[in-house]
């Protein structure tokens, strides 16, 4: 990566209820990438809670309630070009209320509840070096 390359700040939720997280499948440039919490790029001038509470909204068609920070990743995307190198900053929220019914079934994202030890894989980069770095039971 030039020195001159920015990094993007993204957020992403972390849906936490009874033991078990909210993921759908992250689709990039027609290809699946993973599973991943709603997430995504921040606005400029947008405050992160801001953001995670669009994306939520938007992607999984859910409000979240009861949000906390929690950790961030780096993620470097080794396959883009140019070179995509992001910060995921996670919040975590502990309720929700579903907004948007037929976004929240949606087919295509597979929005479901999965417990801490049967998250499926692959994981989206920032999910996967989430998991590495920290155990969401200590959340």
């Amino acid at each position: 990566m030039a020195e001159n390359e920015l990094v993007a700040a993204a957020v992403a939720t972390l849906v936490l209820v009874d033991n078990s997280i909210l993921l759908g499948r992250r689709v990039r440039q027609n290809q699946f990438a993973g599973w991943q919490c709603p997430g995504g790029f921040i606005r400029s001038g947008e405050s992160i809670q801001q953001a995670a509470k669009r994306h939520c909204l938007e992607k999984a068609g859910i409000e979240i309630a009861d949000i906390s920070s929690g950790p961030y990743t780096s993620n470097v995307f080794p396959d883009t070009s140019p070179l995509l190198h992001t910060i995921t900053l996670y919040q975590i929220a502990r309720s929700y209320k579903v907004h948007d019914q037929s976004r929240f079934q949606d087919a295509g994202s597979c929005w479901q509840w999965y417990a801490f030890d049967e998250i499926p894989q692959p994981c989206f980069l920032p999910l996967k070096n989430l998991l590495l770095s920290c155990d969401l039971a200590g959340l």
